[in-house]
């Protein structure tokens, strides 16, 4: 996502910052460490991972903990692992992970979803109520997803971001995979938005790791 919101194109930083002086958000309440400042997040000290585990992390900058606020979660993006070897590559919807690759689905190894500089925290969670082999069709049915655009608009409106891309990829499954979508009333941002935090509430899942809060 679900990174970072932005609004149908690439009007994300604008928007944000209105959404966030119509809610009343003080700015003191974004103010990140810099990325020099941070460690490296743990990868060693994983369990093994498989096709179709879902990654999530908050992320460091103003527009993340937006997310985080607007939803009371620890988490403002998601991604899904679709390959192994030879290291995890996530598939996500995003704005800015790469400057070279903004406003699309893109791939991405482990290491870079949760670099420092983007993450200040990581989980990993299994859905449980997805078969192997549907693991594996979700995860082929998202590499063809790549480069496509990146578009935030409410449920009633075509969008693709974060948390929806991997709905999209979870409807064939033979347990009708439905997370809860959230309603945002605000001034210029309104309508039903889904949040990394409806995956994290979701009950079929097993949570394999969750990082500490990176200082």
């Amino acid at each position: 996502m679900l990174k970072v919101f932005s609004h149908r194109g690439s009007r994300t930083l604008s928007i944000t910052l209105l959404l966030a002086a119509t809610l009343g958000l003080s700015a003191t309440l974004y103010i990140a460490q810099t990325p020099a400042a941070r460690t490296a997040l743990p990868t060693h000290e994983l369990p093994p991972l498989a096709v179709g585990d879902w990654v999530f992390r908050s992320g460091t900058s103003r527009e993340s903990h937006l997310i985080q606020t607007l939803s009371n979660s620890d988490f403002s993006h998601i991604g899904m692992v679709v390959s192994l070897h030879p290291e995890p590559i996530i598939v996500h919807a995003t704005t800015d992970d790469d400057p070279q690759r903004s406003n699309q689905v893109l791939s991405s190894t482990l290491n870079e979803f949760i670099d420092p500089q983007l993450a200040g925290s990581f989980a990993i969670a299994r859905p449980t109520f997805v078969r192997a082999e549907e693991q594996q069709q979700a995860a082929l049915w998202l590499s063809k997803q790549l480069r496509k655009p990146f578009v935030l608009a409410d449920r009633s409106h075509p969008h693709l971001y974060c948390t929806t891309l991997l709905v999209d990829a979870l409807q064939h499954t033979k347990k009708p995979f439905q997370p809860a979508w959230q309603k945002i009333n605000a001034p210029m941002f309104s309508g039903e938005y889904l949040f990394p935090q409806a995956f994290a509430d979701y009950p079929d899942i097993e949570w394999l790791y969750r990082s500490k809060l990176s200082k």
